[in-house]
C-alpha cells in the first residue's frame, strides 16, 4: 500500500473523529430537544477527540516527510495544506489549552471546536478530496 493510500485512510478516519466531536457538541449544546443523554453525548465528545488527536499524530509523521522531500518545491496546494495544518494544530492546542488549564475561557470552547472542524474540512478536502478525485494511480 502506497504512502498516499495510507495517509488517505487515516485522513478519513481523522475526518469521521472530527465529526463526531463536531456533531455530539452541536447536539449537546445546540438542540433544544434532549433527546440525548448529556452525560453520554460528552463522553463521545471526549472519545471522538481522543481519536482525533491519536489520528493527528501519524498524519503529522507523513506531512513532515512530504514537507522535508519537497523542500522548496512546494506546489501552492502543499504549501496551502501546510499553512492550514499549522492553524488547525495552534487551534487545537489553544481549545485544549483552555478546556483544561484555564477555565475562564471556556466560553471560547466551542467556536474553537468549530473552527478546528471547519479546518478540518478544508484540509481533507483539498488534499484528501483531491486524491479520491484523482483515483487510483492517476
Amino acid at each position: 500500500m502506497s504512502p498516499i493510500t495510507i495517509k488517505t485512510i487515516i485522513a478519513s478516519l481523522f475526518l469521521v473523529a472530527g465529526t463526531a466531536a463536531f456533531l455530539t457538541m452541536m447536539t449537546l449544546m445546540g438542540r433544544t430537544e434532549r433527546k440525548a443523554d448529556p452525560v453520554k453525548l460528552r463522553k463521545a465528545h471526549k472519545a471522538a477527540g481522543y481519536a482525533f488527536v491519536v489520528l493527528l499524530v501519524p498524519l503529522l509523521y507523513f506531512g513532515a516527510g512530504f514537507v522535508k522531500d519537497m523542500g522548496d518545491e512546494l506546489s501552492a496546494r502543499g504549501v496551502f495544506h501546510f499553512v492550514l495544518a499549522v492553524s488547525l494544530i495552534s487551534v487545537l492546542l489553544l481549545k485544549v489549552l483552555i478546556v483544561r488549564f484555564y477555565r475562564q475561557f471556556a466560553k471560547y470552547a466551542p467556536t474553537l471546536g468549530m473552527t478546528l472542524y471547519t479546518l478540518t474540512l478544508v484540509i481533507f478536502l483539498i488534499t484528501a478530496g483531491f486524491v479520491f478525485l484523482r483515483g487510483p494511480g492517476g
